[in-house]
């Protein structure tokens, strides 16, 4: 222990705190004052922090707490001292150890890995964290002026246990906080974790929170982790001097070009630990808005725009308009693909829904492309030329939507050499409730139009080969249209019809088909038909008054459908059946 610089030295003391036995080094420290009690040593506001570690102590065996101390040069200094509860015998009354670690002097010598030894610690007003990995003992404390507030004592197993039981955790960041406990309990020699949660029970938002700590070993080799927590605004780099008048778009309040430019080319440059993601957005036609609804109008749609980017970034980023109708992105922490897309799918569909229920303004509809730092570039620059090239490929793929650059995908498109892979499709599977939600919403905006590209989609995520519309004629024939696949098919629907098909429907009108040998017996043309078009597997919906059904096909045989893969494919075949036919 000896060996650790900001070590003071240890001392026996009684519950006077009478000085009653300490080693060289404290000596030297306290100087004369050594002869004498130890309250004689500590800052006259700080005693009672002493005294409350005394009570702390006889409870927990043993405790830490931060105190000024006077040493040998009458200099007042911020120190740690661990106190160590020592039983009762017939030989002496109670008496405590103690080990004192000098906060200042850590400062002082430079010393890079014990920098943060002194951030955390000089922060007094912050929460405080002292645990102890052999009793799972966890205590959260704010030292004040004249008194340490206690806002947890018990284990750290029980207060991992209420945070995620009650929802204090936010959601994305549960596998930091889970990181932050295992460090915890290893006693990782230093480490630091940023993440969001609710601090306090009973508090309705959540707060950004930066946790430091390090561990500590006794004279008895136990193992203490000591910690600050404090709240953070993670926008960092973000100074009083982008918010003059000079730094403001006039239109739309938020950042102008030479703001947002130089706030993202100096936080990348500064290297940081945690991603950023940068996004270019365009505001689709904004010419014709402009020359068919007057320049006022497209102000408006500018603030709107700007306004709902603003909303949905909140502080996890800054915005900034760099062009007539481009706004630039800057988003921090954003972990993965998933919270990207969140975000970015946020601020499209609220976009799309601006002016919604007003029948005198046009559909305003937005493309976004994204690149982020360091996974897909190192420079501003390089990051801004990506996310411009994505957002391009956005505007070609049909507008009204976000394009996240994955190199695997659009890495040729971006360097020149021909378009981005089909593969664009290929995490679909892995969200598909998002995915379906799209679907319907790009219906909602484009009625049958968005059919084609929807349906490209639903091949991807529930890996279908056909979709067929078909339709009863008045003459009772049934017609077939063919929304996904090459069209080869049998034209002979007469199946459609045999009762011991039509029988297996669910009251719902869904048919889910995960063999059609299943049919061997009760319905042979079903099977025979099934075998023609080279179907192996299905889900049809019955839509409407039983004249229509919409069928989704697999030419292999996979694993069985799903429930909910049944119950999203019955939804978008509603969609489709109703608005191919009647629109």
């Amino acid at each position: 222990m000896e060996q650790n610089t900001h070590f003071i030295g240890r001392a026996i003391i009684d519950e006077s705190l009478n000085i009653l036995t300490a080693d060289t080094k404290l000596s030297k420290y306290l100087g004369n004052n050594a002869m004498y009690t130890l309250a004689r040593s500590i800052h006259p506001n700080d005693i009672i922090r002493l005294e409350d570690g005394l009570k702390a102590v006889s409870i927990e065996e043993s405790t830490i707490i931060s105190l000024r101390m006077v040493d040998d040069n009458g200099r007042y200094r911020w120190v740690i001292m661990l106190l160590v509860d020592i039983p009762k015998n017939r030989n002496h009354d109670r008496q405590i150890r103690i080990e004192l670690h000098d906060i200042a002097e850590v400062k002082s010598l430079h010393i890079a890995e014990d920098e943060n030894y002194m951030q955390y610690f000089s922060l007094m007003e912050h929460l405080m964290f002292s645990y102890d990995i052999h009793t799972d003992k966890l205590k959260i404390f704010m030292m004040g002026n004249q008194q340490q507030v206690n806002f947890y004592n018990g284990t750290l197993t029980d207060w991992e246990k209420t945070m995620i039981t009650n929802g204090n955790i936010d959601e994305i960041y549960k596998n930091v906080f889970n990181m932050l406990c295992s460090n915890f309990r290893k006693g990782t020699k230093q480490f630091e974790h940023e993440f969001k949660m609710r601090i306090f029970e009973g508090t309705k938002a959540m707060d950004w929170c930066l946790i430091k700590g390090k561990s500590i070993i006794d004279s008895n080799a136990k193992t203490h982790v000591i910690a600050t927590m404090s709240k953070v605004n993670p926008v960092d780099n973000l100074d009083n001097s982008y918010n003059t008048t000079e730094m403001l778009d006039a239109c739309t309040g938020i950042l102008n070009k030479k703001a947002i430019e130089d706030y993202a080319s100096k936080l990348i440059a500064s290297k940081p630990i945690y991603p950023v993601t940068i996004a270019v957005l365009d505001i689709d036609d904004f010419k014709y808005i402009n020359d068919e609804y007057g320049e006022l109008f497209g102000d408006e749609v500018l603030n709107s725009v700007a306004t709902v980017i603003k909303d949905a970034v909140g502080v996890t980023g800054v915005v900034g308009r760099i062009g007539d109708d481009e706004i630039l992105i800057v988003a921090q922490r954003l972990g993965s693909n998933t919270d990207i897309r969140s975000l970015l799918r946020t601020i499209r569909n609220n976009i799309a829904f601006m002016y919604n229920n007003e029948e005198d303004k046009p559909q305003i509809t937005c493309s976004i492309g994204s690149a982020t730092y360091p996974e897909d570039a190192a420079t501003y620059e390089k990051l801004c030329e990506i996310a411009y090239k994505v957002l391009h490929l956005a505007k070609e793929k049909g507008k009204n939507r976000y394009i996240i650059y994955i190199p695997e995908l659009h890495s040729e498109f971006i360097n020149g050499l021909g378009k981005a892979k089909s593969a664009e499709y290929m995490f679909y599977k892995y969200r598909k409730l998002s995915i379906v939600n799209d679907i319907i919403n790009d219906y909602k905006l484009h009625g049958k139009d968005s059919f084609e590209a929807s349906a490209k989609k639903i091949q991807f995520t529930f890996g279908i080969d056909s979709i067929f519309v078909y339709e009863k004629m008045e003459n009772q024939d049934w017609n077939r249209y063919i929304l996904l696949g090459d069209g080869d098919y049998l034209d002979d629907n007469s199946y459609l019809d045999e009762k011991s098909y039509l029988a297996d429907f669910s009251e719902d009108g869904i048919e889910v088909i995960n063999n059609i040998n299943f049919f061997e017996r009760k319905a042979q043309k079903t099977v025979e038909a099934f075998k023609n078009m080279g179907i192996n597997q299905a889900v049809q919906v019955i839509v409407g008054d039983k004249n229509k059904i919409v069928s989704f096909n697999r030419s292999k045989q996979m694993s069985k459908w799903s429930k909910m893969d049944a119950v999203y494919l019955a939804i978008l075949g509603n969609i489709f059946g109703t608005g191919f036919l009647n629109e």
